[in-house]
């Protein structure tokens, strides 16, 4: 692995086995609402590569700390709650650990990068998936698909506005192309205030505020946006559309406070801050946990600002580069091989834009020379005896003029020969159609002479 010593590889391996083990932890229900943590092999087997003791494990997974002014307070949890602050626990450590060697990699290359090739350019390469829509969508799929909205934007940009205004630049007369431009829908998903993930930040710093106060907010401030919709059966459920670019997707908002916090519990981060694994205690500044004390606000920290910084920086990032766009259709839905749906391809050429793109190269002209290169390798296709003043090449050594209008000669040179070319064409053409037409009409004229 890049940048990492055997220690810290073994530690890593270390780290997730206890995660795996931590996951078949298994409870047990009481009759006051509390529950258990069973004593098993699984337990004690996470407990031991976490570096902490089953009694400390259990406690934190089966009650909570409850901050009041003058005391704290110990709360159980419920079946349910034990299995949400196990699924807690293990999501911040992995997600900590992953953060983890991101950085060492990303450091390991930069330095190396450095050093060997300074000042060189560099590819990069971005493999995004494509627009989800199941039967159930929440918080995840909404920034998977807000993602491709942003990336949309910027293929849309980048084959249509640029070229058209390449177009534009160069003098050359065409068709202007309409393209749907999907902003709005990047409005109402991230605009400071009204957005989105706007309300959702403000609703997360509400005191008691839940996921149902947050979606009524969220219809009183959205409902006008004629991207978005929420029928009224929708509305009994705390669900609502977004007609995206690809199309309608439904969103439910179940657990959207909790995922935009993405906080661990108190007591789940005293247990990791006194775990005696090294990796462990190193990696807690990757964990975001309940009354964290830092810099901002839980609108700096949430889950949606920093995907939303994230994204804007990688469009920055990708406005500077020269970009190459490879589109992966599949073929059908059921994942096999040897089974081709037209529909649905045609359906996802046209969700990717890829039809307009299209529409957009026949219309203007894919081909492109720098004018010096063009001259010098077509000027050879006028006329050597043309010593007329349109001629592009007559006193070739003692052009006068920009290089533009030589272009321009040239071009419109080259163009009036084929016109005469296909005119003279086209004459032939009706000339031996005419011939073939007054032969036929001979041979029925004998043979009516003779019957």
């Amino acid at each position: 692995m890049v940048g990492f010593r055997p220690e810290q590889i073994q530690s890593l391996m270390r780290l997730i086995v206890g995660i795996l083990f931590a996951g078949n932890m298994i409870f047990t229900a009481h009759s006051d609402d509390s529950c258990s943590l069973d004593e098993d092999y699984a337990a004690n087997a996470a407990a031991s590569l976490l570096g902490v003791s089953f009694e400390d494990l259990a406690s934190a997974l089966t009650s909570r700390t409850i901050n009041t002014v003058h005391e704290q307070i110990e709360k159980s949890l419920t079946l349910v709650q034990a299995e949400k602050a196990r699924e807690a626990l293990i999501k911040a450590i992995y997600g900590a650990a992953f953060d983890f060697i991101v950085k060492k990699v990303n450091s390991s290359i930069h330095e190396s990068t450095d050093k060997a090739h300074q000042g060189q350019a560099s590819i990069g390469v971005l493999d995004i998936f494509g627009f989800e829509t199941f039967a159930s969508n929440n918080f995840e799929q909404l920034c998977i698909n807000y993602t491709n909205e942003a990336l949309q934007q910027q293929f849309n940009k980048y084959v249509f506005k640029l070229e058209q205004l390449e177009y534009e630049k160069e003098g050359i007369l065409w068709k202007y192309i309409a393209f749907p431009d999907n902003q709005d829908v990047l409005d109402l998903i991230d605009k400071k205030h009204t957005g989105i993930l706007a309300i959702l930040d403000e609703q997360c710093i509400v005191p008691q505020s839940t996921d149902e106060k947050f979606t009524r907010y969220l219809y009183s401030k959205c409902d006008v946006h004629k991207r978005f919709s929420a029928s009224s059966a929708q509305r009994v459920d705390y669900m609502f559309s977004i007609n995206h670019y690809a199309g309608h997707v439904e969103y439910n908002t179940e657990n959207w406070l909790e995922k935009n916090k993405d906080e661990l519990p108190m007591k789940s981060a005293e247990l990791l801050k006194n775990s005696n694994f090294k990796l462990l205690t190193s990696i807690q500044k990757y964990v975001r946990s309940e009354g964290r004390k830092g810099r901002g606000t839980v609108v700096t920290k949430s889950v949606g600002s920093q995907f939303s910084a994230q994204l804007k920086t990688l469009r920055t990032r990708i406005d500077v580069t020269t970009p190459h766009y490879i589109r992966c259709l599949k073929p059908n839905d059921d994942l096999i091989c040897n089974k081709f749906e037209p529909r649905n391809i045609v359906e996802q050429l046209r969700c990717g834009g890829v039809l307009e793109a299209v529409r957009v190269s026949r219309a203007g002209y894919p081909t492109r020379y720098p004018h010096d290169v063009f001259l010098a390798r077509y000027y050879i296709l006028g006329k050597s005896n043309d010593n007329s003043p349109t001629s592009p090449i007559a006193n070739i050594a003692n052009w006068f003029g920009s290089k533009e209008e030589k272009l321009k000669k040239l071009i419109s040179k080259v163009a009036y020969e084929i016109f005469e070319a296909d005119q003279q064409m086209l004459q032939n053409i009706r000339e031996a159609e005419r011939a073939q037409n007054d032969e036929m009409n001979d041979n029925a004229v004998s043979s009516n002479h003779f019957f």
